[in-house]
């Protein structure tokens, strides 16, 4: 597709440009709604620092540990440049939420459940320039109607690809993202315990990342048949069934 943005003398990453449009996006949402979790612009401004600095740093770290054989390849700089596993990054997101929420001494649930409806919302705008890098693209499509053609040199996708139809994936992800954001969206509106918005993007998250990995083109390593990406995927997604039946237990009220 067109991985660069030629300005006179400026070459601007297309999939960096629309990642800083996906945390723009995610802030934006976070200090409009701000009152509603009791939370000052501050508070927000700082959650949010720390929340992106632990996701950058966890999903390249999950990069480098997940496609290390990689950086034996010439173009090593560019792959730890876009590369980027979100799952990874939702780990480092997580434990950086964790410290600050400790720190400030916000009730962490409800705090989470607020901030959480941003995160696919940003997710779904940077996936649209992953699309537009060929980063993380899909498998052979052959003549599906729905297959997609990279030709452009600059493009992530390898050379023997470029030409062959392949599956949009990136763009499946986007949109999926982005309707579970106005699911998130819709259910924070109404009376729930704590933490069930947070159980329910960990599910809705962890299933659609597991149903996108088949049609996804890279080498992964597999294992019992699945992905290592399949396997960390339907983690969340157990993880986030367990908050939901923690929660629906107790004996809190909704609000």
């Amino acid at each position: 597709m067109y991985p660069f943005i030629d300005i006179y003398i400026l070459k601007i990453p297309v999939y960096g440009l629309l990642t800083a449009l996906g945390y723009a996006a995610a802030i934006w949402y976070c200090l409009k709604l701000r009152a509603k979790a009791g939370l000052t612009k501050e508070q927000v401004l700082d959650i949010i620092f720390y929340l992106i600095l632990g996701a950058v740093l966890g999903g390249k770290l999950f990069y480098i540990i997940f496609y290390w054989q990689d950086f034996a390849a010439a173009q090593w700089l560019d792959k730890i440049r876009y590369g980027f596993v979100f799952l990874g990054g939702f780990t480092g997101a997580l434990a950086a939420g964790v410290y600050m929420l400790r720190k400030m001494k916000l009730p962490p649930l409800k705090t989470a459940d607020f901030f959480m409806p941003a995160v696919p919302l940003g997710h779904a705008i940077g996936k649209i320039g992953c699309f537009m890098a060929g980063c993380c693209y899909g498998k052979e499509a052959h003549n599906h109607f729905l297959a997609v053609k990279f030709t452009n040199p600059q493009s992530l996708v390898p050379q023997h690809l470029h030409g062959v139809g392949l599956y949009p994936v990136q763009l499946i992800e986007a949109l999926a993202s982005f309707l579970l954001f106005l699911a998130l969206y819709a259910l924070s509106a109404r009376r729930h315990k704590a933490g069930m918005i947070t159980a329910a993007y960990m599910i809705g998250f962890g299933l659609l990342r597991f149903a996108a990995e088949f049609f996804r083109g890279e080498e992964e390593i597999y294992i019992l048949g699945i992905t290592q990406n399949q396997i960390a995927a339907l983690t969340v997604a157990a993880a986030g069934v367990l908050l939901y039946l923690w929660r629906a237990k107790t004996r809190e009220q909704a609000r």
